[in-house]
């Protein structure tokens, strides 16, 4: 009998997933183009996607080429969309892209041109053809993750710029509180440290130009303590040192 691979075993997982929510009942649900999930949730997303929106160069415009590394349903898809004419979208889930193409088609949304690839790989999109490329949750689940940046760095322009996120190693949230809630870590997922990325993004053709820890917000966050999670996040990611504790990494890295 043949050994699964990593990467099937990524592929094989987020499929089961996707194909479970592949129905019609699903996409009704909440009446928006947001993935049908729980306001912490909403929020995580949206924290992420206006932190690497604050994090481009003040002269990018809407006219930018803009490319999207891990759509899934399309959680980040749609508020990264309304920033740009278009943007390029994929996942290595084919029935992922399908979910997230169909909702947002069905909301409206016609400036995405949605693709199925591997981050590792990127073999369908053209080398040096975007001014950006974003990728939220995705690189840290990947085999490979200094061929995946590599692969990145390859399909940005000269000056281009990647804006990637990454969980904190140093976070109390991966260190002890999801094992004591009962979460499973993710068998392929791999925590860092913001020295460990400068490291590996510079290795890959880099320049780190901003790095920021932040989000002691977790999605899986019960929705009734969503106000005092955003007050803490207020408070906390403005603390010298306690900052640092924060459970996401976000990136800025300009390509050299």
């Amino acid at each position: 009998m043949q050994k699964i691979t990593k990467k099937q075993e990524i592929i094989n997982k987020y499929e089961k997933e996707a194909k479970e929510k592949n129905c019609e009942e699903w996409f009704a649900l909440g009446n928006t183009v947001r993935v049908p999930e729980n306001k912490a949730s909403h929020y995580f997303v949206e924290r992420k996607v206006s932190e690497a929106l604050s994090l481009l160069d003040k002269n990018t415009t809407r006219s930018s080429s803009v490319l999207e590394i891990g759509c899934s349903f399309g959680h980040m898809t749609p508020l990264l969309a309304r920033n740009f004419d278009t943007l390029t979208a994929l996942d290595i889930s084919r029935t992922s892209v399908e979910i997230a193409s169909k909702r947002l088609a069905r909301y409206g949304f016609t400036n995405v041109n949605f693709l199925v690839d591997d981050a590792e790989e990127l073999k369908n999109v053209p080398d040096s053809s975007f001014d950006i490329i974003f990728s939220f949750s995705t690189i840290r689940f990947c085999p490979n993750q200094e061929k995946a940046l590599r692969a990145i760095h390859l399909k940005l322009r000269s000056n281009g710029i990647a804006v990637i996120d990454f969980p904190n190693r140093f976070s109390p949230w991966h260190l002890f509180i999801k094992a004591i809630s009962g979460i499973r870590k993710h068998k392929h997922d791999n925590l860092y440290s913001e020295k460990q990325l400068a490291e590996i993004f510079s290795k890959c053709g880099f320049k780190v130009e901003k790095m920021k820890t932040f989000l002691f917000t977790t999605k899986r966050l019960p929705s009734i303590f969503l106000p005092l999670f955003k007050f803490i996040d207020f408070t906390f990611e403005r603390i010298p040192l306690i900052c640092k504790l924060g459970g996401i990494i976000i990136i800025k890295a300009r390509k050299t």
